[in-house]
């Protein structure tokens, strides 16, 4: 009998069981650790941005890694519960990737789910016995060649987790299922995950040359590649799971709630979350006035708390939006202070500004809605 396609949110699709990674993925839980940018494969639709590929780079989530300490801090922040080790290949460099499973198995704890993606080329029994030594509870192969489909069967000789990960592409619906049939003959893989194709601005001239296609102006995701996965979903019968992890949820699932976990744990006593972005108000000071003379105003005469005002070091001062909203007359007519913004960031490392506005269009927002709904009391 067959198993159920479940749909999921964000556009995914499952039969059978989510694997464990793929769970914490999804609640915003998992630290996403680029261990290099480096790898011996040559994808044409590999979707790592021209400043990481071929780098060797560290990435915990946003934030570059020079020391272990950066990778606390992250797991801290987002109040992790797993790690996704990614790359480039992190096989390539191993002795880095064990140093670091290792270190934060030691630190987070057994529980602290660690799953990694590699093409196999360097999944040798030596390499594969030192990554099941530091830790490792599930491994994914995206294998390019019958070789490195051969590495996932010394995998599975290991007490972990062993599933395989590809993007679905247009037009080979033929070699995918091939590939399928090829796991399905090997016992103990777990599942497969099916990601939607996307475009890049690393890879986009490439998919064009392949005449490939976005699905619409809206998104990143090629056309054809989620009708193709959920005609494999439908045809194929395996005794592991099959998860199809389509564009949208990366951003409106994965991604929108570890910024939501992040905010939650990172945001100052003044910062508001609005979908997973933290929302507050920045005041620029005039030349003429002493940033730190207005800081204590705000302080002794206005009688703001010190926790919901802060004095920045390039000078200019955060608060939250309403008390800048309650102030900003009184601020115009005692100082002349008209640049007040609100400023939208993520509450990753770099505090990325998604957006910012004077604060008089937030107060014209606010007074058009509050004229709307006294229209509709009358």
């Amino acid at each position: 009998m067959k198993e159920k396609i479940r749909s999921l949110t964000g556009g995914s699709y499952l039969k059978g069981k989510l694997p464990t990674g793929c769970k914490i993925c999804r609640n915003g839980a998992q630290l996403f650790f680029l261990m290099t940018g480096k790898c011996c494969e040559n994808c044409y639709y590999c979707s790592l941005t021209k400043d990481k590929r071929g780098k060797d780079v560290i990435l915990a989530n946003e934030r570059p890694i020079t020391s272990f300490s950066g990778v606390m801090l992250e797991v801290t922040n987002m109040n992790a519960l797993g790690a996704a080790i990614t790359g480039g290949d992190p096989l390539v460099n191993l002795d880095q990737t064990i140093n670091y499973i290792s270190q934060m198995k030691k630190e987070f704890g057994k529980k602290f789910h660690i799953h990694l993606y590699t093409s196999g080329r360097f999944a040798t029994e030596e390499n594969l016995t030192k990554l099941y030594d530091a830790g490792l509870d599930e491994i994914r192969f995206h294998p390019q060649n019958k070789e490195q489909k051969e590495n996932i069967e010394i995998a599975l000789n290991f007490d972990w987790v062993v599933g395989a990960e590809i993007p679905i592409i247009p037009g080979e619906k033929k070699e995918i299922l091939k590939f399928l049939d090829y796991l399905e003959n090997l016992e103990f893989v777990k599942f497969c995950n099916f990601n939607e194709l996307e475009a890049t601005e690393a890879n986009i001239e490439d998919l064009k040359k392949k005449s490939f296609k976005l699905k619409n102006t809206d998104s990143s995701a090629i056309d054809g590649s989620e009708g193709l996965a959920l005609e494999i979903l439908e045809e194929a019968d395996t005794k592991f799971s099959l998860h199809y992890c389509s564009s949208l949820s990366k951003d409106a699932v994965q991604f929108r709630n570890r910024l939501k976990r992040t905010a939650n744990v990172v945001k100052k006593p003044y910062e508001e979350i609005q979908d997973g972005m933290l929302v507050k108000a920045v005041i620029s000071l005039p030349k003429y006035i002493i940033p730190e003379e207005l800081y204590e105003a705000l302080i002794d005469e206005f009688e703001i708390e010190t926790e919901l005002v802060l004095l920045r070091d390039d000078k200019k001062i955060e608060t939250s939006w309403y008390i800048a909203d309650v102030l900003k007359d009184a601020l115009y007519e005692r100082y002349d202070i008209t640049d007040i913004d609100i400023l939208y960031e993520y509450p990753t490392f770099g505090r990325i500004v998604i957006a910012k506005a004077p604060l008089r269009e937030l107060s014209l927002a606010k007074d058009l809605l509050e004229l709307k709904e006294d229209e509709m009391i009358d």
